[in-house]
């Protein structure tokens, strides 16, 4: 199961402005366009928290040990969880969200059970340290928190002047009617 992160539009000026537009304009003005820049937005700045390492709060994300060996970002591997980030809308709300499987467990953190981890296409496991074994006993992990969907304080100033913007588009046309 993927990530979802769903906006809203529920504020009582808006919809007096709407309701104005309607009685004007003989028909309610469309969100979808307000909803489509938020969207795009939302996934622009999800995209980005990938490249920061950085939580909607400011927060860094804990550095992966897999990707400090391997010399990369946290979470970028493929860089298939970080492209999935998408927007849909309707007439009255915007969804951001991406339907990669792991994404829940990187997003909320996790913790793996206790499992046996057996050699399948050779004989023995080479571990660091320890060296050769048919199987070993994994006692199990933590993966962090590391949430990537959220709306951040620079998020809500541009979702703001975003709704300012169609709300004195929309008023424009209503003192053109």
């Amino acid at each position: 199961m993927g990530a979802t992160l769903e906006l809203k539009i529920d504020e009582r000026e808006l919809k007096k402005l709407v309701e104005r537009a309607r009685q004007v304009l003989g028909r309610r003005p469309s969100f979808r366009p307000l909803l489509t820049a938020i969207g795009q937005e939302m996934v622009t700045s999800t995209q980005r928290r990938f490249e920061t390492g950085t939580a909607p709060d400011g927060s860094r994300w804990v550095r992966s040990l897999a990707a400090l060996r391997e010399g990369r970002q946290t979470l970028i591997k493929t860089a298939r969880l970080r492209d999935s980030n998408t927007y849909n809308v309707t007439s009255t709300d915007v969804e951001i969200g991406t339907n990669v499987e792991h994404a829940g467990v990187h997003q909320n953190g996790a913790q793996t059970r206790p499992h046996t981890i057996a050699a399948r296409r050779a004989r023995a496991l080479a571990i660091p340290g320890i060296g050769y074994r048919r199987k070993v006993n994994h006692p199990g992990s933590t993966i962090p928190a590391r949430p990537f969907l959220g709306v951040s304080r620079q998020d809500e100033t541009i979702i703001h002047n975003l709704t300012e913007d169609w709300m004195r588009k929309i008023a424009a046309r209503l003192n053109h009617a």
